[in-house]
């Protein structure tokens, strides 16, 4: 059975929960056939709407914590890590 937060997070948008299910999206290109980070000049329309929804799921999660339990995660740099 799936918990209250996989629900909620499912109703408002299901690729929100995609995002914090999966790992977050970093996007990148192939140089030489190793993945480099791309520049935000680099980045495309999708690449921006990943991000978005990976600050969006962060941001729903913070809302949801109490404040201790906030103050433990306010170092983690995305939503997977939550």
């Amino acid at each position: 059975m799936k918990s209250k937060m996989n629900m909620y997070l499912q109703s408002i948008n299901f690729d929100l929960w995609l995002s914090i299910e999966n790992e977050p999206h970093r996007p990148i290109k192939i140089g030489n056939g190793i993945e480099i980070t791309k520049t935000r000049i680099e980045y495309i329309d999708n690449n921006k709407n990943f991000l978005f929804m990976n600050a969006k799921a962060m941001n729903t999660l913070y809302y949801a914590l109490s404040i201790s339990e906030f103050n433990k995660i306010t170092s983690c740099k995305n939503d997977k890590d939550i």
